[in-house]
């Protein structure tokens, strides 16, 4: 992959953005990045300080809200499902197998979203304050700021865990798996490797750190590193970092990892030990930090316009737990 200049980058961006328009179709409502300018201008201060005021409390709460995003869009599209707690009537995404145990930050979410409300009621939707708040996350902790979030999704008014058990990229996965998977979504093997670049920061249980302790593709010395941060008795929802450097900065060392053999999850160290162009994109983004932020942007504004509810379709969540038909907690 070439070196990207900034006005490159900005083109690649528009021509995402007119991929997303062709793709929602002509009789949706187009995204925009200017769509609450007049209706809720606060919105980019809310949802940054309540991010920054969460990350500030707790560092792992960045990439817990950017893997939220992420298993929002990866199940029926970007609609704010994942965010849909149980009900008579939903069998929720919380508990599905990529969640349970392991999901987090919803209640960060419902505080912004409480904010959004006394300032903007009934205006910004869960789906749309989800994907501005993952891009808001990783900027706090290092990725650069250009970065554009478009906005007009509507929140879904149902959820579906089959459909997460279904979708959710396992660990598990080889190369050719998850090339399938996100090819289901119509994104190709340069957006796997660079959102999976997101393992970058954040924490692993340990439950699923030993399921990999035996995988040859990661070196020796590093599995038993693992087996001592994470031997058989203890807890399996112990914590170990994805990047013992540092574990709770956005930046390419994910990719450096790859090179050395040393991922915890098979899914990550695939995108390295399968021949073929994979491993010149993960070269790349290890020599070149500006090439992987602005590669993780174009594939992020790619993933957040997956089957987008728009115009009239579904509706704007009062509370992101529950459907406005639904009798809703109050917010606190």
């Amino acid at each position: 992959m070439g070196t990207f200049s900034e006005a490159g980058a900005m083109v690649s961006l528009c021509v995402v953005a007119m991929v997303v328009l062709a793709t929602i179709g002509a009789e949706a409502q187009p995204p925009r990045t200017d769509f609450y300018d007049k209706s809720c201008p606060q919105i980019f201060s809310i949802v940054k300080a309540g991010v920054k005021s969460a990350v500030k409390i707790e560092k792992r709460m960045a990439a817990s809200i950017v893997r939220l995003h992420f298993h929002d869009c990866f199940v029926n599209g970007c609609d704010g499902s994942v965010l849909l707690d149980d009900s008579p009537t939903i069998d929720g995404e919380k508990l599905a197998f990529g969640n349970v145990n392991s999901a987090r930050g919803f209640d960060v979410i419902d505080s912004i979203k409480a904010t959004l409300e006394k300032a903007c009621p009934m205006t910004v939707s869960c789906a749309d304050l989800l994907a501005l708040a993952s891009r808001d996350a990783a900027v706090e902790v290092g990725l650069t700021e250009n970065f554009p979030v478009f906005f007009g999704r509507r929140d879904s008014l149902t959820a579906s865990r089959a459909e997460a058990n279904l979708r959710l990229p396992s660990p598990r996965l080889n190369y050719e798996e998850l090339k399938g998977n996100f090819a289901f979504w119509g994104m190709n093997e340069v957006d796997l490797i660079a959102l999976s670049g997101a393992h970058t920061f954040g924490r692993v249980r340990c439950g699923v750190v030993r399921l990999f302790l035996d995988d040859t593709d990661t070196n020796a010395n590093f599995r038993k590193k693992l087996a001592k941060v994470c031997p058989a008795n203890v807890n399996p929802l112990a914590l170990n970092n994805f990047d013992n450097k540092t574990p709770d900065q956005f930046d390419n060392a994910y990719y450096k990892n790859l090179q050395r053999g040393e991922s915890v999850l098979r899914s990550d160290q695939t995108l390295w030990s399968s021949p073929g162009p994979n491993q010149a994109i993960v070269r790349d983004f290890a020599l070149n930090q500006g090439n992987f932020f602005r590669q993780y942007a174009l594939s992020s504004v790619k993933m957040a316009n997956l089957k987008p509810l728009t115009g009239r379709q579904g509706e704007v969540r009062r509370n992101c737990r529950f459907p406005n038909s639904a009798p809703a907690i109050a917010f606190e």
